[in-house]
């Protein structure tokens, strides 16, 4: 489980917004917030352009972006967030023989094309961790940048790579190894590039003897000495400088599946914004802008055998995607992936956007999306704050079977892990358009509607499988004498599955006369509801996965009572396979099973 968690507090938006405004250019794309118009009608002669670090900082920054564009837009200034090239939904470059360059020529496409859309003559750069150290360079050659903010920068490129390797073994400390293995950062098989590597290892920016910006703003990491001399050093430069410590960082940045934007920093940084804008001086026509941006119709970007355009659907447009279609003939069922966790459509290591490309280049087609108050797409109005295991986040995966269903593209094979695994089984039960279901490493078939899903997410356990290969494992005795391992929680999450497996003699009953209990009746209810529906279903679980042990507590062995009862589900277990299917092989299983079952769903003339 990845990506994003966003608050353990529940709160209810009551008035529906929309997803920002996407663009495409440069073979990436980008999302435009333009300033509130329902304030003045005008807004500042300055835009906010937001650079983005990678990997894991990337993806907890994904919902900061979008609420610091929403505050700042109340403050009259327009900004854009983008991918850089080979990163979230961006098309991958040919090469990367341009090392370093690549990058920051994107960062000054992104700054044309904001310049373009806002209609505005200054810029300010917001860069966090090495989104930092790239706006600084990039500013270096850019004009009329007015304001560059430093969040939690990267001051060495060097320190950068190697601070990475070790946080990426914090975040995600279960993951296997890539096919190579990598020289650098990665993320699953996403490896950050040699050729970049290479020239971020010759940048550093603490010893700088100009500033790119007349006015800066630096977020320090607390207890971070770095910060501290950076800070010095830059005072006494010919800059107007604001530095203070970023509030709530480590709960930012500590774990993706929790981490909680600073909604304080959010604050800080916009007001900062506006300060430097009325400054400036200068206003633009924001009603005009808001016109012009209302007839926006990205173009497609075109890929190795694909092509994507990002999309917004559901009611007021409130949800973002990405369709992906083959360049050549189609066949199957299209496949709709659901968001994992608090995880950006791309997925961990961009797993989804480079699943959805490869089934395209087979002909079938994709649609990915942030789920609502996920990434990119705000909350849905009504809805809580915590939406994991929510049915708000079915009614999402109905929104994009009516998108689809008006483009002509039914049927329509839902699939997701984890969480998103969750959703795929729930909304197929509940929706007869859905003919086809693949959930991965799904932790239960019931889960009830009560649960606390914080506890949930923190207590889900493992086969008893998977314990035994734990205790053989001599990486397992190490986190626990470092102190990293919740002993006790593991203790009572093994007595669990030991009580468990010692009733698992009644499951043949449970399973035949599914009346006395609610667990029983629930997963009979909704498997008939599936063979009713001729939705064909196929399970997929890594070798020793928790879910894999829960599936054969509810029916029994390789859930072989599921066939005999409920049609012909399939189950699928991936070998030498993590949680996240962080290996490219991993990741190909779960392409072949989708698009075996894809291409049993013929398209609707």
């Amino acid at each position: 489980m990845n990506a994003g968690f966003a608050s353990s507090q529940m709160s209810v938006s009551t008035q529906q917004t929309s997803v920002d405004h996407p663009v495409t250019f440069a073979n990436t794309v980008g999302l435009y917030k333009p300033a509130d118009v329902s304030l003045s009608g005008e807004g500042a002669d300055t835009a906010v352009l937001f650079v983005s670090s990678w990997g894991f900082e990337e993806l907890c920054a994904r919902k900061f972006w979008r609420l610091l564009a929403g505050d700042l837009a109340t403050r009259g200034l327009s900004s854009m967030r983008f991918d850089y090239p080979g990163t979230g939904d961006a098309i991958d470059p040919v090469d990367y023989d341009k090392g370093l360059d690549l990058w920051l020529d994107s960062i000054r496409a992104a700054a044309a094309k904001l310049r373009e859309l806002s209609q505005t003559r200054q810029l300010i750069l917001i860069g966090h961790g090495l989104g930092a150290l790239l706006a600084w360079k990039a500013a270096e050659t850019m004009d009329n940048v007015v304001g560059l903010a430093l969040a939690a920068p990267a001051l060495s490129g060097r320190h950068w790579l190697r601070e990475f390797v070790a946080l990426s073994r914090v975040a995600n400390p279960d993951a296997l190894q890539h096919r190579a293995q990598a020289s650098g950062p990665a993320m699953g098989e996403q490896v950050f590039p040699d050729s970049l590597a290479a020239s971020l290892r010759t940048i550093a920016i603490t010893s700088s003897t100009s500033v790119p910006a007349p006015n800066i703003f630096l977020l320090k990491q607390e207890n971070r000495p770095a910060d501290e001399q950076f800070a010095t050093h830059l005072a006494a430069l010919d800059t107007e400088l604001r530095a203070m410590v970023f509030p709530g960082y480590n709960n930012f940045v500590r774990d993706v599946l929790f981490s909680v934007p600073s909604l304080k920093a959010i604050e800080m940084l916009s007001g900062w914004a506006a300060d430097i804008a009325a400054k400036q001086g200068g206003k633009t026509a924001v009603l005009q802008q808001e016109a012009s941006v209302q007839g926006l119709s990205p173009q497609p970007l075109a890929g190795d055998g694909f092509q994507e355009r990002p999309v917004r659907f559901g009611d007021h447009k409130r949800l973002y995607g990405i369709m992906c279609e083959p360049l050549g003939g189609r066949q199957g069922a299209t496949v709709i992936v659901s968001p994992t966790g608090y995880e950006r459509m791309s997925g961990w290591g961009r797993i989804s956007a480079q699943m959805c490309r490869e089934l395209a280049r087979q002909g079938i087609a994709s649609l990915r999306f942030d789920g609502a108050n996920v990434a990119d797409s705000p909350p849905a109005a009504g809805a809580p704050e915590q939406i994991l295991y929510h049915a708000s986040q079915l009614t999402d995966v109905m929104a994009a079977v009516d998108f689809l269903e008006a483009e002509n593209q039914l049927p329509v094979v839902v699939t997701g892990r984890c969480s998103g695994a969750w959703v795929a089984f729930k909304s197929a039960v509940k929706d007869p358009r859905i003919k086809g279901c693949v959930p991965v490493n799904l932790y239960d078939l019931y889960i009830p509607a009560d649960v606390d899903v914080n506890l949930f997410l923190r207590s889900t356990r493992q086969s008893l499988s998977g314990y035994g290969s734990k205790f053989m494992s001599g990486a397992l005795w190490k986190r626990v004498m470092r102190g990293e391992v919740r002993v006790v929680s593991g203790l009572s999450n093994l007595f669990k599955a030991l009580v468990g497996k010692a009733f698992s003699f009644l499951t043949p009953l449970s399973v035949k006369y599914p009346y006395f209990s609610e667990r029983a009746r629930s997963l009979s209810r909704d498997f008939g509801k599936l063979a009713q529906n001729d939705t064909r279903v196929t399970l997929i679980y890594s070798e020793g996965d928790a879910g894999f042990g829960m599936l054969e507590r509810n029916f029994c062995r390789r859930g072989r009572l599921l066939r005999g009862s409920y049609g012909t589900p399939k189950v699928v277990t991936i070998p030498k396979a993590d949680h996240n299917l962080t290996t490219a092989e991993a990741r190909e299983a779960w392409t072949l099973e989708l698009k075996t079952l894809a291409l049993q769903l013929p398209l609707k003339p």
